[in-house]
């Protein structure tokens, strides 16, 4: 049996993320970097020398991607690595230090919520053309970043979650973020018309750059309860769902109904009893379709006794706005309509989370680096555009290797982390990585 009885110093350039250059070179390749300098390189002071804007998204988006280190320090000890440049497919000179990193960011910090969130729509309206959906389901929501022990950090303000931080407004699609407004963590789900406005652009954006006609979802939690908010998607023909609230005249007004007049929705094991019928809230100035839902069966099979009346209200306007519902029978969805279809949509709602979830294992940490407000905001949008980039690599490239719905820490376990070799000879750059690992690639 041999072991190791020695440790030398190899020559070679040796990188551990060798799979980096793989998700760097499809970000490369799909113009994300052009798409960027387009938007972005009239709007922001620039010389024309150092740092390019394209090497500084290249170099920050890798930063997310790869994950070793959540400081902006860390760009110091990769400019002294030999294999980081060209894993990340740029050269050894534009490797930035922290101090250049941070002016750029600075630079960048004068562009608007608007502005950087552009990059995110494009990068949707890309995804739309390329995968051509018949119905568009969007998702909104807010999520906290804890940064309670960050006292001096400028809008780092208290959040519903009673900790310290910011919260974002997110409209999502699929697995991936389409739109976000960065915010101080005081402002609540429906703060202002910030809800409403940034829907309406959003669906602006599909009626301009996509499709017309093609029927639109959006669902959200109790946080965006509001019938101005109904009345205007109302008015735009597109259908939202949104959980409601238990009140007391609410729970009263539904006492008397049986289980036996309710219909069944299954899913899996779970049972759930629903009763469609029209509701108003007293501040309301209409009666909307609302569908109380009771769990009657749980995941284990064992029956629930019918005691505690129903557990969740859905409001929604499909089935009474006659454009949209019309739009549904086009594309076959007619399916949506119904109650179960309303429901099995709302439940799908919690895949929200899981966006939440994986945006902050990309992060690795929820704690802000700057103290400016603006700064921070220029982080997590390049956040966002990184994740959004990491979701359609995975539906793109690795789908036959690695989950769709893998998390990052998954992806970098299992495509990122092996070892490489850079070989640089004639007017090509060689990445040798071992046979098996080849294999399994």
């Amino acid at each position: 049996m041999s072991t190791i009885t020695k440790i030398g110093i190899s020559r070679s350039k040796l990188s551990d993320r060798a799979g980096l250059s793989l998700i760097m070179n499809f970000i490369k390749n799909i113009g994300f970097y052009s798409l960027v300098s387009n938007k972005f390189l009239s709007k922001i002071a620039y010389s024309g020398y150092g740092l390019t804007l394209e090497s500084f998204f290249c170099q920050m988006v890798a930063h997310f991607i790869d994950g070793t280190h959540s400081s902006i320090c860390s760009f110091d000890r990769k400019k002294l690595s030999a294999s980081y440049a060209p894993v990340i497919g740029i050269e050894k000179n534009e490797l930035a230090s922290s101090f250049q990193i941070k002016r750029f960011i600075v630079k960048l910090s004068q562009l608007s919520n608007s502005e950087l969130s552009e990059i995110l729509n494009e990068l949707f309206i890309w995804r739309l053309l390329h995968e051509k959906p018949k119905v568009i389901v969007l998702g909104v929501d807010t999520m906290v970043m804890d940064n309670n022990y960050s006292e001096k950090k400028e809008d780092n303000k208290p959040t519903y979650k009673k900790v310290k931080g910011f919260q974002p407004l997110h409209i999502s699609w699929e697995n991936s973020l389409i739109d976000v407004l960065f915010r101080p963590g005081n402002h609540h789900s429906n703060h202002g018309n910030d809800y409403t406005e940034r829907v309406k652009h959003i669906v602006d954006l599909i009626r301009s750059r996509y499709s017309e006609s093609v029927p639109i979802i959006v669902c959200s939690d109790s946080g965006f309860l509001d019938e101005k908010a109904f009345n205007f998607f109302d008015q735009l023909n597109i259908s939202f769902i949104t959980t409601g609230k238990m009140y007391k005249d609410i729970t009263s007004e539904l006492e008397h109904i049986k289980r036996g007049d309710c219909e069944k929705y299954t899913n899996g094991t779970l049972q759930w009893d629903l009763y469609d019928f029209g509701n108003k809230l007293k501040s309301w100035s209409k009666f909307w379709r609302c569908i109380a839902t009771s769990l009657s069966r749980e995941e284990d099979g064992q029956r629930v006794l019918d005691l505690s009346g129903p557990d969740n209200l859905i409001y929604t306007n499909i089935g009474k706005n006659k454009i949209s519902d019309e739009r549904f029978k086009k594309v076959d969805m007619s399916d949506i309509l119904t109650a179960k279809g309303i429901v099995q949509l709302s439940h799908h709602r919690g895949a929200d989370e899981l966006i939440h979830r994986s945006l902050k294992e990309l992060a690795t940490t929820e704690s802000l680096p700057f103290k400016k407000f603006n700064q921070n905001k220029v982080y997590y949008y390049i956040l966002a555009m990184s994740h959004s980039l990491f979701e359609a690599y995975k539906n793109d490239i690795s789908y036959d290797k690695i989950s769709a719905k893998a998390y990052p820490n998954t992806f970098r376990r299992k495509l990122i982390d092996f070892a490489g070799e850079i070989v640089e000879g004639g007017r090509n750059t060689t990445l040798r990585i071992a046979k098996e690992v080849q294999e399994e690639l």
